[in-house]
C-alpha cells in the first residue's frame, strides 16, 4: 500500500519507459544507461476515461 509510487517505477523499469536504481546503485546506473534504449510512453486517452465516469455517475447509457 505505501510503496506504490516504488511499484510504479519498477513496472515502468521493466517494460522500457525509464531507468530505475536505488541510491546505491545510481553511479553505476549514471555511468552505463543507454538513453537510446528508453521507449516511448503512449499518450494517454483522457476521453476513454470521461466517457467511463459519465456512465459511473448516470450522465451517459
Amino acid at each position: 500500500m505505501n510503496n506504490h509510487q516504488l511499484e510504479l517505477a519498477k513496472q515502468l523499469h521493466k517494460e522500457g519507459h525509464l531507468f530505475y536504481c536505488t541510491c546505491s546503485t545510481l553511479p553505476g546506473l549514471l555511468q552505463s544507461m543507454d538513453l537510446s534504449t528508453l521507449k516511448c510512453y503512449p499518450p494517454g486517452q483522457p476521453e476513454k476515461f470521461s466517457a467511463f465516469l459519465d456512465k459511473v455517475v448516470g450522465l451517459q447509457k
